[in-house]
């Protein structure tokens, strides 16, 4: 049987953060449907250069979450995550999902509404990115992001190079979320990432 493995944070997300992953960046159902944007030097998937850069622990670790998310009902997953983070001496405001990989498919937005509305009873806002344009986030009950267009619930996200100014409309993200909750907030701005 699997279990919840959550990581607090990252070199750029606060440890008031939990993350929760669906699949590798290798097996992304995005990358898979061709919706991932290329950009500047062919570097598709930031979430990728971890799974190279530590090939023997972090596509293991990941496919264990993929594996967990699959086989395992929304309600367990919710009192598994409110579990976890109960028994972490640090608060944890949110959790955010797929860092890596994304929705496999309509269920899974409906699989993680039930999360979030349960995650919401312990104020932890639920957020992320999805490139899955072809999915409909208009009843999911967590922010998300349209990565590259915009059927989000919570305005688009793009990337852009390290020097690229940021088309009309868009804010640069500061990459330090924890000094910055524009995309952990209802509020539609849209938030272009320097390629990292």
């Amino acid at each position: 049987m699997s279990k919840l493995e959550l990581k607090f944070g990252n070199h750029k997300l606060g440890d008031d953060t939990a993350i929760l992953n669906m699949g590798t960046a290798v097996e992304c159902p995005s990358r898979k449907l061709g919706l991932c944007k290329v950009v500047d030097d062919g570097i598709k998937c930031y979430a990728e250069k971890a799974e190279v850069q530590y090939p023997n622990t972090v596509p293991a670790a990941r496919k264990r979450q993929e594996k967990y998310w699959k086989t395992t009902e929304a309600s367990k997953i919710a009192t598994d995550i409110i579990a976890k983070i109960k028994r972490r001496r640090k608060t944890t405001k949110y959790l955010r999902f797929n860092e890596s990989g994304d929705f496999w498919s309509q269920d899974d937005i409906a699989k993680l509404s039930v999360i979030a509305e349960y995650l919401a009873l312990y104020d932890v806002t639920v957020y992320g990115n999805s490139a899955r344009a072809d999915l409909d986030f208009k009843n999911a009950a967590f922010l998300v992001k349209g990565s590259g267009h915009d059927k989000g619930n919570n305005g688009k996200s793009i990337v852009i190079g390290k020097t690229e100014v940021a088309p009309k409309g868009f804010k640069v993200c500061t990459g330090d979320c924890r000094k910055c909750n524009m995309c952990k907030k209802e509020d539609s701005i849209n938030i272009a990432f320097r390629r990292h």
